[in-house]
């Protein structure tokens, strides 16, 4: 039954992203990447996205890893309100005495890269 949670809140997480993500960092993106940009476990209020992704025209590879951490917090930017809003209206009403949730975002590079991930910790109510 988790199993099943985990994929509907993966499914409308990021295709809600995918609908409201800047084309700014969508043309970034590779092109096999095209359905899940945000890994979860979403039990633990975990997510992570692996910035590697971002690597249409090798934009990851010259220019992305070198500037990281700005990179990261720009993505950060985007992304922290359409994670609110999408969490805030799965969940609002799952629990009437759930008056904070928090998740974790994690961004990643590549493991042979050796950069170190990126922590925001993102408030949904």
């Amino acid at each position: 039954m988790l199993n099943l949670y985990r994929q509907l809140i993966s499914n409308n997480l990021n295709n809600t992203i995918f609908e409201e993500l800047s084309e700014e960092w969508l043309e970034r993106l590779s092109p096999e990447i095209r359905s899940e940009l945000i890994n979860g476990f979403f039990n633990a209020g975990i997510l992570t996205v692996n910035m590697s992704d971002f690597n249409k025209n090798d934009f990851y590879d010259k220019v992305l890893k070198h500037k990281f951490p700005l990179y990261c917090e720009n993505l950060y930017m985007h992304l922290a309100p359409i994670i609110q809003r999408c969490l805030r209206r799965m969940f609002l009403g799952f629990n009437d005495n759930l008056h904070e949730y928090k998740v974790v975002l994690f961004m990643e590079g590549r493991e042979e890269d050796q950069l170190e991930a990126v922590k925001y910790t993102i408030p949904v109510f």
